[in-house]
């Protein structure tokens, strides 16, 4: 039976790569990598909707940003893409920590 709801690792994958503007389909590659590591049954893989990835953009991206100028200003938000990108690569392929 399939889950209803995220882990938080999912969760974690889904908000960081919408503020790193990966595809849906990046993202959902990204877990399905870390399922077949730990053998997560198919039956329990979940994959995140374009719908709900929308969503994330539309609602949380804004909450989660700053503007250029380092204020929160609502609708004058963007995400930090290099940050949010280095942020993503660390989690799909970490370095070690001599390595940074």
């Amino acid at each position: 039976m399939p889950r209803k709801n995220y882990t938080p690792a999912e969760r974690a994958l889904h908000m960081i790569g919408t503020l790193a503007g990966k595809s849906r389909q990046e993202i959902n590659d990204a877990i399905a990598k870390g399922d077949a590591l730990k053998m997560v049954p198919d039956d329990r893989r979940k994959e995140i909707p374009q719908g709900s990835l929308d969503m994330l953009k539309r609602q949380y991206r804004e909450a989660l940003t700053v503007n250029p100028d380092g204020g929160r200003y609502p609708g004058r938000h963007r995400p930090d893409l290099a940050f949010w990108g280095e942020v993503w690569e660390h989690c799909v392929a970490p370095k070690k920590v001599g390595d940074l």
